[in-house]
Protein backbone atom coordinates (compact mmCIF):
# COMPACT_ATOMS: atom_id res chain seq x y z
CA UNK A 1 0.00 0.00 0.00
CA UNK A 2 2.98 2.51 1.17
CA UNK A 3 4.58 1.72 -2.26
CA UNK A 4 1.41 2.33 -4.32
CA UNK A 5 1.45 5.44 -2.75
CA UNK A 6 5.00 6.41 -2.63
CA UNK A 7 4.45 5.42 -6.71
CA UNK A 8 1.45 7.50 -7.51
CA UNK A 9 3.05 10.25 -5.76
CA UNK A 10 5.99 10.10 -7.95
CA UNK A 11 4.13 9.74 -10.63
CA UNK A 12 2.41 12.46 -10.45
CA UNK A 13 5.65 15.01 -9.60
CA UNK A 14 7.03 13.32 -13.05
CA UNK A 15 4.34 14.52 -14.52
CA UNK A 16 4.36 18.18 -13.67
CA UNK A 17 7.75 18.60 -14.06
CA UNK A 18 7.04 17.28 -17.69
CA UNK A 19 4.16 19.96 -17.89
CA UNK A 20 6.29 22.45 -16.56
CA UNK A 21 9.23 21.65 -18.66
CA UNK A 22 7.08 21.39 -21.47
CA UNK A 23 5.74 25.00 -21.44
CA UNK A 24 9.44 26.61 -20.16
CA UNK A 25 11.39 25.06 -23.38
CA UNK A 26 10.69 23.26 -26.61
CA UNK A 27 13.43 22.12 -29.04
CA UNK A 28 13.56 21.09 -32.83
CA UNK A 29 15.97 19.32 -34.91
CA UNK A 30 18.30 22.43 -35.61
CA UNK A 31 17.61 25.03 -32.37
CA UNK A 32 16.91 24.42 -28.50
CA UNK A 33 14.70 27.41 -27.49
CA UNK A 34 13.76 27.75 -23.45
CA UNK A 35 11.92 30.68 -22.17
CA UNK A 36 12.30 32.14 -18.44
CA UNK A 37 9.55 34.29 -16.73
CA UNK A 38 9.46 36.17 -13.14
CA UNK A 39 6.99 38.45 -11.86
CA UNK A 40 7.94 41.73 -10.11
CA UNK A 41 4.58 43.96 -8.77
CA UNK A 42 2.62 44.42 -12.16
CA UNK A 43 4.86 43.77 -14.20
CA UNK A 44 6.24 40.37 -15.93
CA UNK A 45 9.99 39.90 -17.26
CA UNK A 46 10.58 37.17 -19.95
CA UNK A 47 13.85 35.92 -21.47
CA UNK A 48 13.95 33.66 -24.47
CA UNK A 49 17.08 32.51 -25.57
CA UNK A 50 17.12 30.70 -29.30
CA UNK A 51 20.71 28.27 -29.39
CA UNK A 52 20.99 26.62 -32.75
CA UNK A 53 22.58 23.13 -32.75
CA UNK A 54 25.72 21.96 -33.69
CA UNK A 55 26.49 23.07 -37.57
CA UNK A 56 23.42 25.57 -37.78
CA UNK A 57 23.17 28.98 -37.17
CA UNK A 58 19.77 31.65 -36.96
CA UNK A 59 19.48 34.94 -38.63
CA UNK A 60 19.03 37.10 -36.31
CA UNK A 61 16.20 39.92 -36.03
CA UNK A 62 18.08 42.69 -38.14
CA UNK A 63 19.72 40.45 -40.73
CA UNK A 64 20.07 42.89 -43.43
CA UNK A 65 18.83 43.04 -46.99
CA UNK A 66 18.28 39.30 -47.05
CA UNK A 67 16.97 36.71 -44.71
CA UNK A 68 14.03 35.87 -42.30
CA UNK A 69 14.43 37.87 -39.06
CA UNK A 70 13.67 36.64 -36.25
CA UNK A 71 10.38 37.36 -34.73
CA UNK A 72 7.99 37.34 -31.10
CA UNK A 73 4.59 37.74 -31.25
CA UNK A 74 2.83 37.81 -28.37
CA UNK A 75 -1.01 36.47 -27.81
CA UNK A 76 -2.44 37.81 -24.42
CA UNK A 77 -0.43 39.73 -23.50
CA UNK A 78 -2.08 43.33 -22.56
CA UNK A 79 0.47 45.66 -22.74
CA UNK A 80 3.96 44.79 -24.14
CA UNK A 81 6.16 47.76 -22.65
CA UNK A 82 8.97 47.00 -24.69
CA UNK A 83 11.35 44.52 -26.45
CA UNK A 84 14.34 43.93 -27.72
CA UNK A 85 16.78 41.31 -29.62
CA UNK A 86 20.46 40.77 -28.52
CA UNK A 87 22.83 41.59 -31.57
CA UNK A 88 24.06 38.93 -33.95
CA UNK A 89 27.59 38.80 -35.50
CA UNK A 90 27.90 39.50 -39.21
CA UNK A 91 28.79 36.72 -41.78
CA UNK A 92 29.66 36.36 -45.45
CA UNK A 93 27.24 34.46 -46.91
CA UNK A 94 27.43 33.89 -50.87
CA UNK A 95 29.03 37.47 -51.00
CA UNK A 96 26.49 38.54 -49.05
CA UNK A 97 26.80 40.00 -45.71
CA UNK A 98 24.77 38.42 -42.89
CA UNK A 99 23.62 39.00 -39.24
CA UNK A 100 23.29 35.65 -37.52
CA UNK A 101 23.03 34.21 -34.19
CA UNK A 102 25.58 31.54 -33.94
CA UNK A 103 26.22 30.51 -30.18
CA UNK A 104 22.63 31.69 -28.76
CA UNK A 105 20.13 34.88 -29.63
CA UNK A 106 18.13 36.64 -26.71
CA UNK A 107 14.80 37.87 -26.36
CA UNK A 108 13.96 39.85 -23.73
CA UNK A 109 10.13 41.38 -23.11
CA UNK A 110 8.68 43.48 -19.84
CA UNK A 111 4.81 43.98 -20.17
CA UNK A 112 2.03 44.37 -17.96
CA UNK A 113 1.17 41.30 -15.26
CA UNK A 114 -2.73 41.83 -15.55
CA UNK A 115 -3.87 39.15 -18.15
CA UNK A 116 -6.90 37.38 -18.31
CA UNK A 117 -5.74 34.83 -20.01
CA UNK A 118 -2.11 32.92 -20.31
CA UNK A 119 0.16 35.26 -21.97
CA UNK A 120 1.35 33.11 -25.39
CA UNK A 121 4.20 33.64 -27.72
CA UNK A 122 4.90 32.78 -31.75
CA UNK A 123 8.38 32.58 -32.10
CA UNK A 124 9.36 32.43 -35.45
CA UNK A 125 12.87 32.38 -37.48
CA UNK A 126 14.95 31.35 -39.70
CA UNK A 127 17.94 28.17 -38.89
CA UNK A 128 20.65 28.02 -41.38
CA UNK A 129 23.22 25.61 -42.83
CA UNK A 130 24.28 24.43 -46.05
CA UNK A 131 19.58 24.98 -46.20
CA UNK A 132 17.66 27.72 -44.90
CA UNK A 133 14.75 26.10 -42.92
CA UNK A 134 11.61 28.99 -41.74
CA UNK A 135 10.79 27.28 -38.03
CA UNK A 136 7.90 28.63 -35.90
CA UNK A 137 7.46 27.36 -31.95
CA UNK A 138 5.00 28.21 -29.23
CA UNK A 139 5.44 29.41 -25.88
CA UNK A 140 3.29 29.62 -23.04
CA UNK A 141 3.64 31.36 -20.09
CA UNK A 142 1.29 30.05 -17.31
CA UNK A 143 1.21 29.61 -13.29
CA UNK A 144 3.22 26.92 -13.26
CA UNK A 145 6.17 28.29 -14.68
CA UNK A 146 5.53 32.08 -14.13
CA UNK A 147 7.98 31.44 -10.98
CA UNK A 148 9.80 28.73 -12.82
CA UNK A 149 13.37 30.95 -12.86
CA UNK A 150 12.92 33.66 -10.02
CA UNK A 151 16.48 34.20 -8.75
CA UNK A 152 18.11 36.59 -5.94
CA UNK A 153 19.94 38.25 -9.19
CA UNK A 154 16.71 38.81 -10.83
CA UNK A 155 14.42 40.78 -9.03
CA UNK A 156 15.55 44.02 -10.70
CA UNK A 157 16.02 42.67 -13.76
CA UNK A 158 13.43 44.50 -15.64
CA UNK A 159 14.81 47.84 -14.15
CA UNK A 160 18.09 46.97 -15.44
CA UNK A 161 17.11 45.77 -19.00
CA UNK A 162 14.93 49.21 -19.51
CA UNK A 163 18.45 51.28 -18.08
CA UNK A 164 20.43 49.31 -20.86
CA UNK A 165 17.77 50.03 -23.47
CA UNK A 166 17.57 53.30 -22.92
CA UNK A 167 21.56 54.48 -22.89
CA UNK A 168 21.19 52.77 -26.36
CA UNK A 169 18.41 54.89 -27.61
CA UNK A 170 20.20 57.86 -26.10
CA UNK A 171 23.19 57.04 -28.19
CA UNK A 172 21.25 56.34 -31.26
CA UNK A 173 19.89 59.54 -30.96
CA UNK A 174 22.39 61.53 -30.66
CA UNK A 175 23.53 59.56 -33.65
CA UNK A 176 20.64 59.92 -35.85
CA UNK A 177 20.50 63.76 -34.89
CA UNK A 178 24.23 64.12 -36.12
CA UNK A 179 23.59 62.34 -39.64
CA UNK A 180 20.07 64.29 -39.59
CA UNK A 181 22.37 67.37 -40.56
CA UNK A 182 22.89 65.32 -44.24
CA UNK A 183 19.23 65.14 -44.95
CA UNK A 184 18.22 66.89 -47.56
CA UNK A 185 15.77 68.82 -45.65
CA UNK A 186 18.04 70.82 -43.50
CA UNK A 187 19.76 72.22 -46.53
CA UNK A 188 17.53 75.80 -46.71
CA UNK A 189 19.10 76.09 -42.88
CA UNK A 190 22.57 74.79 -43.72
CA UNK A 191 22.70 77.72 -46.11
CA UNK A 192 21.49 80.14 -43.38
CA UNK A 193 23.80 78.82 -40.58
CA UNK A 194 27.26 79.05 -42.99
CA UNK A 195 26.41 82.68 -43.19
CA UNK A 196 26.27 83.28 -39.33
CA UNK A 197 29.36 81.26 -39.19
CA UNK A 198 31.33 83.28 -41.60
CA UNK A 199 30.38 86.37 -40.34
CA UNK A 200 32.77 88.52 -38.54
CA UNK A 201 32.51 88.16 -34.59
CA UNK A 202 34.00 88.51 -31.46
CA UNK A 203 34.92 85.48 -29.59
CA UNK A 204 32.50 86.15 -26.95
CA UNK A 205 29.98 86.58 -29.54
CA UNK A 206 30.55 83.07 -31.67
CA UNK A 207 30.51 81.45 -27.43
CA UNK A 208 27.13 83.12 -27.07
CA UNK A 209 25.79 82.41 -30.70
CA UNK A 210 26.83 78.93 -30.40
CA UNK A 211 25.11 77.99 -26.90
CA UNK A 212 21.92 80.11 -28.00
CA UNK A 213 21.69 77.95 -31.56
CA UNK A 214 22.35 74.40 -29.22
CA UNK A 215 19.83 75.62 -26.58
CA UNK A 216 17.20 76.88 -29.62
CA UNK A 217 17.53 73.64 -31.17
CA UNK A 218 17.61 71.18 -27.91
CA UNK A 219 14.25 73.53 -26.76
CA UNK A 220 12.49 73.01 -30.21
CA UNK A 221 13.13 68.95 -29.69
CA UNK A 222 11.50 69.53 -26.19
CA UNK A 223 8.58 71.28 -26.89
CA UNK A 224 7.79 68.76 -29.70
CA UNK A 225 8.11 65.59 -27.57
CA UNK A 226 6.17 67.19 -25.30
CA UNK A 227 3.12 67.74 -28.20
CA UNK A 228 3.93 63.96 -28.96
CA UNK A 229 3.32 62.83 -25.65
CA UNK A 230 0.12 65.02 -24.80
CA UNK A 231 -1.61 63.84 -28.21
CA UNK A 232 -0.28 60.34 -27.41
CA UNK A 233 -1.89 60.41 -23.55
CA UNK A 234 -4.85 61.42 -25.29
CA UNK A 235 -5.32 59.03 -28.15
CA UNK A 236 -4.34 60.66 -31.27
CA UNK A 237 -2.08 59.24 -33.92
CA UNK A 238 1.01 60.88 -34.82
CA UNK A 239 4.06 60.36 -35.63
CA UNK A 240 7.54 61.84 -36.30
CA UNK A 241 7.24 65.21 -38.57
CA UNK A 242 3.02 65.17 -37.63
CA UNK A 243 3.57 68.98 -37.75
CA UNK A 244 3.54 69.08 -41.91
CA UNK A 245 0.08 67.15 -41.57
CA UNK A 246 -1.15 70.86 -40.46
CA UNK A 247 -1.90 73.02 -43.48
CA UNK A 248 -2.17 76.05 -40.70
CA UNK A 249 1.59 75.03 -39.43
CA UNK A 250 2.85 74.60 -43.09
CA UNK A 251 1.42 77.79 -44.40
CA UNK A 252 2.91 79.76 -41.85
CA UNK A 253 6.49 78.27 -42.96
CA UNK A 254 5.83 78.52 -46.43
CA UNK A 255 5.61 82.73 -45.46
CA UNK A 256 8.71 82.62 -43.13
CA UNK A 257 10.93 80.96 -45.99
CA UNK A 258 9.27 83.25 -48.64
CA UNK A 259 10.68 86.01 -45.71
CA UNK A 260 14.02 85.05 -45.48
CA UNK A 261 14.42 84.66 -49.52
CA UNK A 262 13.12 88.43 -49.93
CA UNK A 263 15.59 89.15 -46.79
CA UNK A 264 18.51 87.57 -48.42
CA UNK A 265 17.77 89.41 -51.63
CA UNK A 266 17.57 92.93 -49.36
CA UNK A 267 14.48 93.56 -50.83
CA UNK A 268 13.27 93.45 -47.55
CA UNK A 269 15.18 94.27 -44.48
CA UNK A 270 14.75 93.74 -40.75
CA UNK A 271 14.61 96.88 -38.02
CA UNK A 272 18.38 97.20 -37.18
CA UNK A 273 16.87 99.15 -34.45
CA UNK A 274 16.04 95.81 -32.80
CA UNK A 275 18.80 94.25 -31.29
CA UNK A 276 18.15 90.35 -30.90
CA UNK A 277 21.67 89.76 -29.86
CA UNK A 278 21.99 85.95 -29.33
CA UNK A 279 18.04 85.97 -30.15
CA UNK A 280 18.56 85.47 -33.44
CA UNK A 281 20.81 82.52 -33.38
CA UNK A 282 18.19 81.17 -31.19
CA UNK A 283 15.69 81.64 -33.31
CA UNK A 284 17.76 79.72 -36.16
CA UNK A 285 18.25 76.81 -33.68
CA UNK A 286 13.93 76.61 -33.39
CA UNK A 287 13.81 77.01 -37.18
CA UNK A 288 16.64 74.28 -38.46
CA UNK A 289 14.59 72.02 -36.08
CA UNK A 290 11.22 73.10 -37.65
CA UNK A 291 12.73 72.29 -40.73
CA UNK A 292 14.71 69.36 -40.15
CA UNK A 293 11.89 67.85 -38.21
CA UNK A 294 10.13 65.71 -41.11
CA UNK A 295 13.68 64.01 -42.39
CA UNK A 296 14.47 60.88 -40.73
CA UNK A 297 17.99 59.97 -40.36
CA UNK A 298 19.58 56.47 -39.90
CA UNK A 299 19.43 55.31 -36.35
CA UNK A 300 16.56 57.71 -35.85
CA UNK A 301 13.63 55.34 -37.28
CA UNK A 302 13.92 52.43 -34.72
CA UNK A 303 14.81 54.47 -31.25
CA UNK A 304 11.79 57.01 -32.32
CA UNK A 305 9.56 54.33 -32.88
CA UNK A 306 9.88 52.89 -29.47
CA UNK A 307 9.77 55.88 -27.19
CA UNK A 308 6.39 56.60 -29.52
CA UNK A 309 4.96 53.36 -29.19
CA UNK A 310 5.80 52.14 -25.88
CA UNK A 311 4.90 53.48 -22.25
CA UNK A 312 7.93 54.59 -20.76
CA UNK A 313 8.87 57.10 -17.91
CA UNK A 314 9.00 60.84 -18.98
CA UNK A 315 12.16 61.10 -18.35
CA UNK A 316 13.45 58.49 -20.86
CA UNK A 317 10.96 60.00 -23.24
CA UNK A 318 12.83 63.56 -22.75
CA UNK A 319 16.23 62.53 -22.83
CA UNK A 320 16.12 61.26 -25.77
CA UNK A 321 14.46 63.96 -27.70
CA UNK A 322 17.15 65.58 -25.91
CA UNK A 323 20.17 63.70 -26.72
CA UNK A 324 18.74 64.19 -30.28
CA UNK A 325 18.79 67.96 -30.38
CA UNK A 326 22.37 67.64 -29.08
CA UNK A 327 23.41 65.58 -31.76
CA UNK A 328 22.03 67.81 -34.24
CA UNK A 329 23.08 70.92 -32.57
CA UNK A 330 26.65 70.02 -32.53
CA UNK A 331 28.35 70.52 -35.83
CA UNK A 332 27.05 74.42 -36.18
CA UNK A 333 28.01 74.55 -32.24
CA UNK A 334 31.75 73.21 -33.27
CA UNK A 335 31.53 75.35 -35.92
CA UNK A 336 30.82 78.30 -33.65
CA UNK A 337 33.28 77.47 -31.10
CA UNK A 338 36.16 76.70 -33.16
CA UNK A 339 36.06 78.99 -36.59
CA UNK A 340 39.93 78.49 -37.52
CA UNK A 341 38.29 74.74 -38.67
CA UNK A 342 36.18 76.94 -41.16
CA UNK A 343 38.66 79.60 -42.20
CA UNK A 344 40.57 75.91 -43.57
CA UNK A 345 37.24 75.27 -45.23
CA UNK A 346 36.21 78.24 -46.28
CA UNK A 347 37.99 81.54 -48.14
CA UNK A 348 38.46 84.72 -46.47
CA UNK A 349 35.50 87.33 -46.06
CA UNK A 350 34.66 89.52 -49.03
CA UNK A 351 32.44 90.23 -51.80
CA UNK A 352 31.53 86.47 -52.13
CA UNK A 353 29.49 86.65 -49.32
CA UNK A 354 26.95 88.93 -50.87
CA UNK A 355 26.96 86.97 -53.97
CA UNK A 356 26.22 83.66 -51.84
CA UNK A 357 23.71 85.32 -49.32
CA UNK A 358 21.93 86.19 -52.85
CA UNK A 359 22.43 82.76 -54.03
CA UNK A 360 21.50 81.22 -50.94
CA UNK A 361 17.89 83.09 -51.59
CA UNK A 362 17.31 80.54 -54.25
CA UNK A 363 16.55 77.27 -51.81
CA UNK A 364 15.02 79.71 -49.66
CA UNK A 365 12.22 80.48 -52.82
CA UNK A 366 12.17 76.22 -53.46
CA UNK A 367 11.47 75.56 -49.76
CA UNK A 368 8.38 78.13 -50.25
CA UNK A 369 7.63 76.02 -52.93
CA UNK A 370 8.00 72.82 -51.91
CA UNK A 371 5.69 73.92 -48.53
CA UNK A 372 2.97 75.18 -51.43
CA UNK A 373 3.00 71.95 -53.01
CA UNK A 374 2.38 70.13 -49.82
CA UNK A 375 -0.75 71.93 -48.93
CA UNK A 376 -2.14 70.90 -52.72
CA UNK A 377 -1.39 67.30 -51.80
CA UNK A 378 -5.05 65.68 -51.72
CA UNK A 379 -6.02 67.05 -55.40
CA UNK A 380 -2.59 65.50 -56.76
CA UNK A 381 -3.03 63.17 -59.64
CA UNK A 382 -2.71 58.74 -58.64
CA UNK A 383 0.49 57.29 -59.55
CA UNK A 384 -0.10 55.23 -62.79
CA UNK A 385 2.23 52.50 -61.46
CA UNK A 386 1.32 52.44 -57.40
CA UNK A 387 -1.66 51.43 -55.94
CA UNK A 388 -2.87 53.50 -53.01
CA UNK A 389 -1.89 51.45 -50.07
CA UNK A 390 -4.69 48.57 -48.74
CA UNK A 391 -3.91 47.01 -45.83
CA UNK A 392 -6.07 44.19 -46.13
CA UNK A 393 -5.26 43.66 -50.09
CA UNK A 394 -1.38 44.01 -49.42
CA UNK A 395 -1.62 40.94 -46.35
CA UNK A 396 -3.81 38.58 -48.56
CA UNK A 397 -1.19 38.78 -51.33
CA UNK A 398 1.29 38.72 -48.94
CA UNK A 399 -0.14 35.47 -47.44
CA UNK A 400 -0.96 34.14 -50.91
CA UNK A 401 3.03 34.36 -51.69
CA UNK A 402 2.65 37.40 -54.02
CA UNK A 403 5.63 39.90 -54.19
CA UNK A 404 4.68 43.22 -52.54
CA UNK A 405 7.04 46.42 -52.30
CA UNK A 406 5.31 48.85 -49.65
CA UNK A 407 6.32 52.97 -49.82
CA UNK A 408 5.37 54.48 -46.68
CA UNK A 409 6.20 58.21 -48.02
CA UNK A 410 4.72 61.96 -47.66
CA UNK A 411 5.21 65.17 -49.43
CA UNK A 412 7.10 66.60 -46.78
CA UNK A 413 9.72 64.47 -46.50
CA UNK A 414 12.31 65.07 -48.65
CA UNK A 415 13.98 62.18 -48.48
CA UNK A 416 11.21 60.16 -49.55
CA UNK A 417 10.89 62.84 -52.91
CA UNK A 418 14.75 61.82 -53.72
CA UNK A 419 13.42 58.30 -53.48
CA UNK A 420 11.12 58.40 -55.72
CA UNK A 421 13.35 60.37 -58.28
CA UNK A 422 16.03 58.42 -58.50
CA UNK A 423 14.33 54.98 -58.03
CA UNK A 424 10.95 54.61 -57.35
CA UNK A 425 9.56 56.69 -59.78
CA UNK A 426 11.95 55.91 -62.76
CA UNK A 427 11.54 53.68 -66.18
CA UNK A 428 13.79 51.46 -64.83
CA UNK A 429 12.12 51.06 -61.67
CA UNK A 430 8.39 50.15 -63.45
CA UNK A 431 10.01 47.59 -65.74
CA UNK A 432 11.91 45.96 -63.03
CA UNK A 433 8.76 45.71 -60.98
CA UNK A 434 6.80 44.47 -63.86
CA UNK A 435 9.45 42.03 -65.26
CA UNK A 436 9.38 40.22 -61.90
CA UNK A 437 5.70 40.63 -60.99
CA UNK A 438 5.70 43.34 -58.05
CA UNK A 439 2.48 44.74 -56.78
CA UNK A 440 3.46 48.61 -55.47
CA UNK A 441 1.58 50.14 -53.18
CA UNK A 442 2.50 53.69 -51.99
CA UNK A 443 1.24 54.55 -48.47
CA UNK A 444 0.81 58.42 -48.44
CA UNK A 445 1.09 59.47 -44.86
CA UNK A 446 0.93 63.67 -46.29
CA UNK A 447 -2.22 64.31 -44.36
CA UNK A 448 -2.84 62.00 -41.13
CA UNK A 449 -4.04 59.13 -41.41
CA UNK A 450 -4.54 56.50 -38.31
CA UNK A 451 -4.64 53.58 -41.04
CA UNK A 452 -0.80 54.24 -42.36
CA UNK A 453 0.09 55.09 -38.53
CA UNK A 454 -1.00 51.89 -37.23
CA UNK A 455 0.77 50.23 -40.42
CA UNK A 456 3.77 51.95 -39.38
CA UNK A 457 3.22 50.69 -35.76
CA UNK A 458 3.60 47.09 -36.86
CA UNK A 459 7.53 47.43 -38.09
CA UNK A 460 7.95 49.40 -34.56
CA UNK A 461 8.42 52.77 -36.30
CA UNK A 462 6.66 55.89 -36.10
CA UNK A 463 8.54 57.27 -38.76
CA UNK A 464 9.30 57.81 -42.69
CA UNK A 465 10.67 56.71 -45.08
CA UNK A 466 10.17 53.06 -44.75
CA UNK A 467 9.95 50.63 -47.52
CA UNK A 468 9.21 46.62 -47.02
CA UNK A 469 9.35 44.22 -50.23
CA UNK A 470 7.90 40.99 -49.25
CA UNK A 471 9.49 38.24 -52.24
CA UNK A 472 6.88 35.85 -51.26
CA UNK A 473 8.40 34.49 -48.64
CA UNK A 474 9.85 36.73 -46.24
CA UNK A 475 9.91 40.30 -46.10
CA UNK A 476 13.31 42.24 -46.43
CA UNK A 477 13.29 45.67 -44.72
CA UNK A 478 15.03 48.35 -46.76
CA UNK A 479 17.14 51.64 -46.00
CA UNK A 480 16.11 54.83 -45.89
CA UNK A 481 17.96 56.21 -48.31
CA UNK A 482 17.70 54.02 -51.90
CA UNK A 483 19.85 53.24 -55.15
CA UNK A 484 18.31 51.53 -58.23
CA UNK A 485 20.63 48.84 -58.54
CA UNK A 486 20.50 47.84 -54.32
CA UNK A 487 16.85 47.65 -55.46
CA UNK A 488 17.41 46.10 -58.30
CA UNK A 489 19.73 43.00 -56.71
CA UNK A 490 16.78 42.50 -53.84
CA UNK A 491 14.24 41.91 -56.05
CA UNK A 492 16.08 39.86 -58.37
CA UNK A 493 18.66 37.91 -55.73
CA UNK A 494 15.37 37.06 -53.68
CA UNK A 495 13.56 35.03 -57.08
Amino acid sequence: MVKRVVLTIFLLWLQLMMTVAASASCSTPRAEISLRAWKKNSEISVEIILKPRAGWYIHSHNPGAFGMSAQAKWNGADVLKYEEWSEGEDIIYQGFGVNVYKEKGIYQAIFSAEYTKNPKVELSFMSCSDECIPETVNLEITPENLNLDILPDKQDASQDVLTKLWLKSIILAFCGGLLLNLMPCVFPVLFIKIIGVTQTKTHRKRVRDAWAYMAGVIACFLVLAALLQQLKMQGVSLGWGFQLQSPIFVGIMAVVFLILGLMFLDIITINTHINLGSGSAFLTGLLAVMVASPCTAPFMGATIGWILTSSISGYVFYSVFAALGIGYALPFFGAEMFPSVMRKILPRPGKWMIWLKKIMALPMFLTCFWLLWILRADVHKPDTIWETYDAKKAENLIKNGEKVFIDFTARWCLTCLVNKKNVLDTAEFAKLSEKNDVYLFRADWTSRSDNIKYALSKYGRASIPLYMYYDGKQKHLLPQILTFDMVKNIIEKTE
